[in-house]
């Protein structure tokens, strides 16, 4: 697999909406990889469970939700117990020792012949204190991104701030999310 440059990502953005809802190509791109925003922050106040049998699984249970206005939407089809619209830059604190799960601004358009890694910004743990844990993307997966945000010693962060970066590869072939057998979070859905 080879890791899209810069010059190929920003082509495939402009040409072929490989990402949208960024916010600048400028500051977000990197010289292999892509920034993503902070859009959304859930609360997870009680964790659901994993069966092999998908009837039995059990959602978690959602505290607040501090949203970035203009993203509102992206909590919708999830029981929360508030929506809270924030401006960007406007701080939320995050208590430690709980996890959060956390949405992106942008969402990708991944062709059938790319898939992506997401990893941590550095910021987040230097000066943060937090762990967030990603996976990678599937050739052929639409839409916006949820990772988990664990914060040890409880710390503010802002919303609308770049949290983790995507690299892009290029695959020997083509492939695409929707012909697995479970394609459960296609189109961005958080549960």
């Amino acid at each position: 697999m080879t890791v899209l440059s810069r010059t190929t990502l920003e082509k495939l953005i402009l040409e072929k909406k490989l990402v949208e809802n960024y916010k600048s190509l400028e500051e977000q791109l990197t010289p292999n990889g892509m920034d993503f925003r902070l859009g959304a922050i859930i609360e997870v106040e009680k964790s659901g469970t994993i069966t092999i049998s998908k009837e039995r699984m059990k959602k978690p249970i959602f505290g607040k939700a501090y949203v970035l206005k203009g993203f509102e939407h992206y909590v919708d089809g999830i029981e929360v117990k508030e929506i809270i619209s924030l401006d960007e830059g406007t701080p939320v604190i995050l208590q430690g020792n709980k996890p959060y799960l956390v949405l992106s601004c942008e969402t990708v358009n991944t062709p059938e012949d790319i898939q992506f890694k997401l990893e941590i910004r550095s910021s987040l743990f230097r000066f943060g204190n937090c762990i967030l844990e990603t996976g990678f993307g599937e050739a052929g997966y639409r839409g916006k991104l949820t990772n988990l945000l664990y914060s040890i010693l409880g710390t503010e962060i802002e919303i609308g701030v770049r949290v983790c970066q995507l690299a892009f590869y290029q695959l020997d072939g083509k492939e695409h999310y929707e012909k697995q057998k479970q394609t459960n979070y296609q189109g961005g859905k958080i549960v």
